[in-house]
């Protein structure tokens, strides 16, 4: 079985990337062939190691949560890292590994979940099997729509409800067929999917989950949540997230963990809905400088500085405080919090904003402490929470997803400047190059529309 999941993870990923020479024509007859029958073969499939990647890595690279001086910059992997960092457009290179080719991973870990959902369809659905199916269909349908979120989040423009009929989405695939060809659509079409498919997802899922690479119930709320804040439906959002906390209110207490460790959560915390690490993870927390700023912005009694950071003999600090073993990108208890913070203080109960992040923050700095809060004005609250949001969620992969929907607000919009040697390079907002270009290999195989903003 296991050298049927990887054959199946081959193909899919050849399938996106190549021609049609002779040897895959023979490859497509080949996986018509091979096809999961049972519920356990689906069950098998859904729990194979790829779908523990998840995206969003070259966005990470780009944001503004780190510093280079040049030779941390000229120590970045490579060009691809380099331009990213300051900001110049370039497509996607082929790096030739899966979980680093963002677009073929996320479609890859698509077509496999099209295979399962296709092969349920051919499964009665009765008394004895209805728990395990179920759990299938939900896995199914929510790392499906959590690709196409990623996708939506790197190569398309930030969703706007006026626009987003005219605007360009990513290709749904939605069938099994390796021989059909889909556009892109419009971007409304891509998110109504994606709400679509979560909201089916947490309806089907089981309440809870034992094993952390399974999702359950709060996961799927959870990344409901996360897509309508990115849509501006705060209504939505607020709850979706409730529903997600309703299933899953985990919170680290940051004063159990050891602040002097390089692994404060042993790999992995319990806050975490399911086990996810960024594909193609950005190499700045290590080799360039968490943003000084940033640093500054932590109290003193936030232990968050201490478990999240280490001091180099620089006396800067890299990341080292991921919920897994490496950079962590999924929901957890302490965005869920967050997003309810922020919807229900740009809704107006500030109020119910502050108490949300006063639980957040309880679990975060030193026992018996007092936690500083704003005054009772929307743009201070609000302010405050935006700020406690990306001191909570850096190296998520989700910053430069969260400068896009702000530079929408003359409140909150920012110019990014990074510095490096004797150069300074700059990034207004809704500048185009917040939209990753679609590889070109890509293009070339199927002729979807380049993003050209």
């Amino acid at each position: 079985m296991n050298k049927f999941i990887t054959y199946i993870f081959s193909i899919a990923s050849l399938y996106l990337t190549v021609s049609c020479s002779k040897d895959w024509l023979e490859e497509k007859r080949d996986i018509k062939l091979i096809v999961p029958t049972t519920l356990n073969d689906m069950d098998l499939l859904l729990n194979a190691d790829v779908f523990q990647s998840d995206g969003r890595g070259a966005t990470e690279t780009s944001c503004d949560d780190y510093d280079f001086t040049l030779e941390q910059y000229n120590a970045l992997y490579n060009a691809f890292d380099r331009d990213l960092v300051i900001w110049k457009t370039q497509e996607f290179p082929k790096f030739g590994i899966l979980v680093w080719d963002e677009w073929d991973m996320a479609y890859s870990q698509i077509q496999v979940c099209n295979v399962v959902l296709n092969g349920l369809s051919k499964i009665n659905r009765t008394n004895s099997n209805k728990e395990q199916y179920d759990k299938i269909k939900g896995t199914a349908l929510y790392h499906r729509a959590k690709q196409f979120l990623n996708l939506a989040l790197t190569f398309c423009k930030y969703y706007d409800n006026n626009t987003a009929e005219t605007e360009l989405g990513i290709p749904l695939k939605l069938t099994e067929d390796i021989d059909e060809i889909v556009d892109r659509g419009s971007l409304k079409k891509t998110y109504d999917r994606i709400v679509s498919d979560l909201k089916e997802s947490a309806i089907l899922l089981p309440s809870a989950s034992t094993i952390n690479t399974q999702i359950a119930k709060a996961g799927a709320y959870g990344l409901l949540a996360r897509t309508y804040l990115f849509m501006d439906d705060y209504k939505q959002a607020s709850s979706n997230a409730d529903s997600s906390f309703k299933y899953h209110s985990y919170i680290e207490d940051f004063n159990k963990i050891d602040l002097t460790s390089d692994y404060p959560f042993y790999d992995i915390s319990k806050e975490i809905h399911i086990y996810s690490m960024q594909s193609k993870y950005s190499p700045n927390s290590i080799t360039g400088r968490i943003n000084q700023a940033l640093i500054e912005s932590y109290n003193a009694n936030d232990l968050r500085k201490q478990i999240f950071y280490k001091v180099q003999t620089d006396g800067k600090y890299t990341f080292k405080g991921s919920f897994t073993a490496q950079l962590f990108s999924g929901t957890s208890t302490g965005e869920i919090l967050l997003i309810s913070a922020e919807c229900r203080a740009r809704l107006g109960d500030l109020e119910g904003g502050l108490e949300k992040i006063k639980l957040l923050l309880q679990n975060r700095f030193k026992t018996g402490a007092a936690i500083p809060m704003p005054t009772k004005n929307k743009h201070d609250v609000l302010s405050f929470i935006l700020l406690e949001r990306r001191k909570e969620l850096v190296t998520r992969g989700l910053r430069w997803q969260d400068l896009k929907r702000l530079n929408n607000d003359i409140d909150f919009a920012q110019t990014l400047t990074r510095t490096i040697g004797e150069n300074t390079y700059t990034l207004p907002p809704k500048d185009p190059r917040y939209i990753m270009r679609i590889p070109q290999y890509i293009i070339n195989y199927n002729h979807i529309t380049q993003n050209s903003y």
